[in-house]
């Protein structure tokens, strides 16, 4: 099977408006392949670039939005179609690109793709790998919980380490990782935005906008970041907060497209994600604040690494103050941003390093070994909370519910990451 000629199948969810514009980039190098998605997006994410059989697609959705139809045959009707969809798409495809826990069946498609020699991508995007104990979406859940969930997550990346033949996935948060994999930094993010929308200049506006769009406010720090505005404006900074929260996609492009800055997320464990990704596309800076750096993102080249203003928690009023009164560096920081995601992060270009993956010439320094892991902090939480979630966790069940026996190691950086904590 030549790359060139492969028949490309991606699915089965969205996110951030990934796997659509990866499908664009495969259309823009001429190569044949599909985006299906099964599972509607909260946030209305653009289709344009999905173009999976409209009247089956159309079905299966108006199945799963009927009350009725739903609470009465959706099981056995979902159960149909994707034994369906699964037939058709084995016999029809020869690489097939997951992400986000999807598959066809819970993953026992996996093996049986694999007998029939069809190549697997496998992408996870942050909370499908990152271990329980240093997210914050566990904090206030179960200590039982976080424990179960950590021990089924383990599983069911063992599986797909299994069967997959290549494995995308972003070093801080692929702790449960045996396998080698490419840091997901170094493959890109592309988004496909429409570029009817154009950026405003901001000239003659009284106040600097400023956008935050959380998908989860509490985890993303929206409350303090909101106290540091407060403290900024009774410093007599003219500016102004805007906060979208729950609404589709095309509004937070609007505003976009007239704010002057974007503050994407407190405690973040990677450079940009999908709302920097498109304040980029605008040419806005944004400021990224959490614990990780350069060398737990995967030691990538310099040109792999996307120019945002990414800051210590405890610095994130620093950070926004100078965006605020350093004009030349706010404009600069978004020009290059905008011509980062041009240049390295376009569909066509990431569609082009899956076609190198494809082809199985890509560079060894691509691969990133998870043993060489030292990040602990997690995602959506301060370091106070990271530290006693770990702690409550390995108080709950031992040491082995870290679920890192393979590496050693980062098993004994935990720890004494919790004696930090308790000393």
């Amino acid at each position: 099977m030549r790359s060139d000629s492969a028949r490309i199948f991606i699915g089965l969810c969205e996110i951030a408006g990934y796997n659509a514009a990866l499908k664009k980039g495969f259309d823009e190098l001429g190569a044949h392949s599909i985006f299906f998605e099964l599972i509607n997006h909260d946030y209305e994410y653009q289709e344009e670039a999905n173009n999976a059989p409209t009247g089956s697609l159309r079905f299966y959705k108006a199945l799963s939005s009927s009350k009725i139809i739903r609470n009465i045959f959706w099981t056995p009707c979902r159960k149909l179609f994707r034994i369906l969809l699964f037939v058709w798409a084995l016999f029809q495809y020869d690489v097939f690109i997951f992400g986000f826990r999807s598959s066809f069946f819970y993953f026992y498609d996996l093996p049986i793709l694999k007998f029939f020699r069809k190549r697997i991508i496998y992408i996870f995007f942050g909370s499908d790998s990152r271990p329980p104990y240093i997210s914050g979406r566990y904090f206030d859940s179960p200590i039982q919980e976080c424990v179960r969930v950590s021990d089924t997550q383990k599983k069911q990346i063992r599986k797909i380490e299994k069967y997959a033949d290549i494995i995308i996935s972003h070093p801080p948060s692929s702790h449960f990782h045996e396998r080698q994999f490419i840091p997901f930094m170094r493959m890109g993010f592309p988004r496909s935005i429409n570029d009817a929308k154009t950026a405003d200049s901001g000239h003659g506006k009284n106040k600097l906008r400023i956008l935050h769009a959380p998908s989860d406010p509490e985890r993303k720090g929206t409350e303090i970041i909101r106290e540091r505005i407060r403290n900024l404006q009774i410093r007599g900074h003219s500016i102004e907060l805007i906060e979208i929260i729950g609404k589709p996609n095309a509004q937070v492009l609007d505003e976009l497209s007239r704010c002057d800055f974007v503050i994407d997320e407190l405690y973040s464990d990677t450079a940009m994600a999908g709302f920097a990704v498109e304040a980029a596309h605008f040419g806005k800076p944004a400021i990224v604040s959490g614990y990780a750096n350069a060398y737990d993102w995967g030691n990538l080249p310099a040109e792999s690494i996307p120019p945002v203003h990414y800051c210590h928690p405890d610095g994130i009023e620093e950070a926004i103050e100078k965006l605020i009164i350093d004009e030349a560096y706010r404009i600069e920081l978004g020009n290059r941003a905008k011509e980062f995601v041009k240049k390295q992060w376009s569909a066509k270009k990431v569609a082009e390093r899956y076609l190198i993956l494809l082809k199985g010439g890509y560079p060894d320094n691509w691969l990133y070994d998870p043993k060489e892991i030292r990040y602990l902090h997690g995602w959506g939480l301060s370091e106070e909370k990271a530290k006693a979630l770990v702690h409550r966790t390995i108080r709950q069940g031992s040491v082995r519910a870290l679920q890192l026996s393979d590496k050693t190691d980062l098993e004994r950086r935990f720890v004494e990451f919790v004696r930090s904590e308790r000393s």
